[in-house]
């Protein structure tokens, strides 16, 4: 891994609040965008070049080189929270959304720049001309592209979600069911729901193809905010066994809040971990099956991370597993990879380790605000607000093999849902005639997946935890009786 950080006052040292890199980066060639409290959105050109040595003609080094590309300026009047590239049907659209709710989508022209609007800045090399514009009624927090789609879906602190078609500008989706700031968002790969984090403790999990046909909004399918957890032991300090709130209260302060699904679709990693013990606070990322989070939003494994996180960003490569070791928590078939962001380290892990695969820390005197992973895995760009961006180079000779053969998976919630209903309905067919006073069965207990182990796989239980039954179940004396209420069929 190598580590660049060009002196360049992206933004006349304004703090950057926003970075994302284009997906049609070239090999050692890639496009970021740049925004910040300037109301100005700048593109840039990075080539890595190499360093020879004169006298044997090998390369010894490798230099980062900026090139100006174009800043847009003149239609946002405040600042710009997020930046966000996107590519459809041969069209390359960026969207960008400000602090006065305004929300434009921008298409990249075919005919050439104009006449500089800034003295002090190179000629613009690309026109880039206004699409579709939308709008909030206040901040607009953050937005997220569609995977393969023209839908672009934002939130605000109007405590809106929408989701527009930007090739027709029609809103498809609309909910105000958000509460307490929601400023992380995040779309399914498989496409078929969409993620909020706020700062409310919850992450709330909404339809992204249908509306409730009841008042037409948004189709809410979960909101995940506690869970019962055992007694947990972190080091050699512990945790009573309680109903906890997962992620942490509105006094973390930070830009964002924002999950990730991983590429596959069968992994959701949220940060803002924060646990509360008798003497210590432990923080980390929660990691969710697909299964588990949108059925019981249980989360499945914590990795712990020396302080609060507030970012996930998922590597587009999937990678194979290591054969070097026999670990493989999450039991996939595969390895994916991913980063999460304090507000001074960048943190890697991967679905197959237990704990972090790579650290990086100090590279910047004030906080980090955002990061983005190019589409071919190998480039990190970071920005933070003392107005200067970090690019880690990545080698994946060190870190594995990439997989050749991507799966394919089709689990939807539309479609486990649709299974349990048909299920339902079969049993009046089924049903026979019965005696006046029938026996009705006690319905067995489901049985756990093994795919999904228990979330303190990865502590060590306490005394009082190993004296229980195994999950935690009462004995057959201790649990409470239930009522059957006998039905007679007609």
């Amino acid at each position: 891994m190598e580590h660049f950080m060009p002196e360049i006052n992206w933004h006349d040292r304004e703090g950057l609040l926003s970075i994302d890199i284009d997906e049609n980066g070239k090999e050692d060639s890639y496009r970021i965008v740049t925004c910040s409290m300037l109301k100005e959105i700048r593109i840039w050109e990075l080539v890595f070049e190499p360093c020879y040595d004169l006298r044997t003609a090998q390369v010894i080094s490798t230099q980062l080189a900026v090139n100006f590309i174009a800043n847009i300026a003149g239609d946002h009047n405040h600042s710009i929270n997020c930046v966000r590239f996107h590519t459809f049907n041969g069209e390359r659209y960026l969207a960008s959304g400000d602090s006065g709710g305004r929300l434009f989508v921008w298409k990249l022209s075919d005919q050439p720049p104009g006449p500089p609007q800034d003295s002090d800045l190179p000629p613009n090399k690309e026109k880039w001309v206004k699409h579709k514009s939308f709008s909030h009624g206040k901040d607009v927090t953050f937005m997220a592209w569609q995977p393969n789609g023209p839908k672009l879906a934002s939130i605000g602190r109007d405590n809106r979600l929408l989701i527009h078609d930007v090739t027709t500008g029609r809103c498809l989706i609309e909910t105000d069911a958000l509460r307490e700031f929601p400023n992380g968002l995040c779309w399914d790969p498989l496409g078929r729901c969409v993620i909020v984090q706020s700062t409310d403790r919850k992450i709330e999990i909404f339809e992204a193809t249908t509306k409730s046909k009841a008042n037409g909004r948004a189709k809410k399918l979960g909101s995940i905010y506690s869970f019962d957890f055992p007694a947990l032991q972190f080091s050699s300090h512990c945790t009573d066994a309680k109903p906890t709130k997962l992620f942490h209260d509105d006094q973390m302060m930070s830009f964002k809040r924002l999950p990730a699904f991983s590429p596959c679709g069968q992994l959701v990693v949220a940060p803002c971990v924060h646990i509360e013990s008798r003497d210590k606070n432990f923080y980390g990322n929660y990691v969710f099956t697909r299964r588990q989070f949108i059925s019981t939003g249980k989360p499945s494994w914590i990795l712990p991370a020396p302080k609060v996180t507030f970012l996930v960003k998922m590597c587009p490569i999937l990678m194979e597993l290591d054969k070097n070791t026999k670990e493989n928590y999450s039991g996939l078939p595969h390895r994916v990879i991913w980063l999460t962001l304090t507000d001074q380290a960048v943190i890697f892990y991967d679905s197959q380790h237990s704990g972090p695969i790579a650290y990086v820390d100090n590279i910047h005197y004030l906080k980090l605000t955002d990061a983005s992973w190019s589409s071919d895995g190998r480039l990190v760009a970071v920005s933070s607000l003392e107005g200067y961006c970090s690019f880690l180079r990545l080698s994946f000779e060190n870190w594995g093999v990439k997989l050749t053969t991507i799966p394919a998976y089709q689990a939807t919630p539309e479609k486990v849902k649709k299974a349990v209903k048909r299920k339902r309905s079969i049993k009046p067919v089924e049903a026979v005639p019965a005696p006046p006073t029938p026996k009705v069965p006690k319905t067995p207990k489901a049985a756990k997946t093994p795919s999904t182990p228990s979330v303190r796989q990865f502590f060590v239980t306490t005394p009082q935890q190993q004296k229980q039954p195994e999950g935690g179940e009462l004995s057959s004396s201790e649990r409470p009786k239930k009522r059957i209420k006998p039905i007679t069929l007609d």
